[in-house]
């Protein structure tokens, strides 16, 4: 059981294992990329969820939707080694890039109105100006997959599964790529608080790794969760959720750092792949269990009542737990066409 009101869209479920969704960045639309190769687009609500359309982008997985700042277009990539653009409002293909990888891309990330950065499976991240399709910069700091990006005072983060966080200056592409030291760990997700003076990955023993903004040598470890944490979410400055391969959605606050309890939870044997937040402050996650599920947690944004609504959030005894006494992370990464 978690907390959250009955005022929420209802759960939408799909036949084929959900990759990674995207919310709109100012309507009540999702898009979903599924491991059949398809993208699928929603209106969603209170009162109903829509299909909009559907559209299939390739004949391998779709690892990764983002919609460009604007909404009016979807980027999506595959393992295929393609990107893709579909106009929002039909569906329709509108560009593909082929091969713009040698290897499976596994990251999309938006810079800004005409730059976009991808990750493969084998470390590489490229800069692109979708003006033009080209790529105008080309990385290869990482030994292993690129598992996550995010994007902030005009530098593209990178984390890889070989430990490592990459800080790419996108004003100066030519210039060194900084590094923080290695860890040794697979970073499998990432995000920023704090008005970008923060970093925080997720790792596969289930550790939190935090950095400091330029002060990247200096590695904080803290709190840890008995499975990996495949995604986190930045709710607000001071405060984060994660999803875990046991289906747990946690919120876990900063300053100081506190696991808070429990936002949600897809059961235990269907690990979260992603959580994101929409424009109106509702939560949603997908799992292994097919489903796209949204959860109101407007109740954190108001403070009179967070407090009180903060003591009812769940709890669960192996939060505690030190890290070498939790249950082993299972292997839930399921094979992609």
């Amino acid at each position: 059981m978690s907390i959250v009101e009955d005022s929420q869209p209802e759960p939408i479920t799909f036949k084929e294992h959900i990759f990674d969704f995207s919310f709109h960045p100012s309507n009540d639309i999702v898009a979903v990329g599924l491991i059949n190769g398809q993208v699928q687009c929603f209106n969603y609500g209170i009162e109903s969820n829509q299909l909009a359309w559907s559209t299939q982008v390739s004949k391998k997985s779709c690892r990764g939707v983002e919609f460009t700042n604007d909404g009016a277009h979807l980027m999506s990539i595959s393992r295929d080694k393609s990107i893709q653009a579909l106009d929002v409002s039909t569906g329709r293909l509108l560009y593909k890039i082929p091969k713009a990888h040698k290897y499976a891309i596994n990251k999309i990330c938006k810079l800004d109105t005409h730059l976009t950065a991808t990750g493969d499976d084998e470390g590489i991240v490229k800069i692109w100006d979708m003006r033009t399709c080209k790529s105008i910069a080309e990385y290869k700091e990482h030994d292993d997959f690129i598992s996550d990006m995010n994007y902030c005072k005009s530098s593209l983060l990178v984390t890889s599964g070989d430990g490592l966080l990459s800080i790419h200056d996108t004003r100066q592409l030519n210039q060194k790529v900084k590094l923080t030291d290695e860890i040794d760990d697979e970073l499998l997700s990432m995000t920023i608080v704090k008005d970008g003076e923060k970093v925080i990955a997720g790792s596969q023993s289930g550790a939190l790794y935090m950095w400091d903004w330029n002060n990247w040598n200096k590695t904080t470890k803290w709190i840890g969760h008995p499975s990996s944490v495949d995604s986190i979410c930045k709710l607000d400055e001071n405060a984060i959720c994660t999803g875990a391969s046991d289906g747990l959605l946690r919120f876990i606050s900063i300053s100081p750092q506190k696991f808070e309890g429990i936002l949600g939870d897809h059961g235990q044997d269907f690990p979260i792949e992603s959580v994101k937040m929409n424009h109106t402050n509702y939560l949603a996650s997908c799992g292994h269990d097919l489903q796209l599920r949204f959860w109101n947690i407007q109740f954190l944004f108001e403070q009179n009542s967070r407090k009180h609504d903060l003591d009812d959030l769940d709890d669960h005894d192996h939060w505690d737990m030190p890290l070498t006494k939790r249950p082993k992370p299972r292997g839930h990464f399921f094979e992609d066409l």
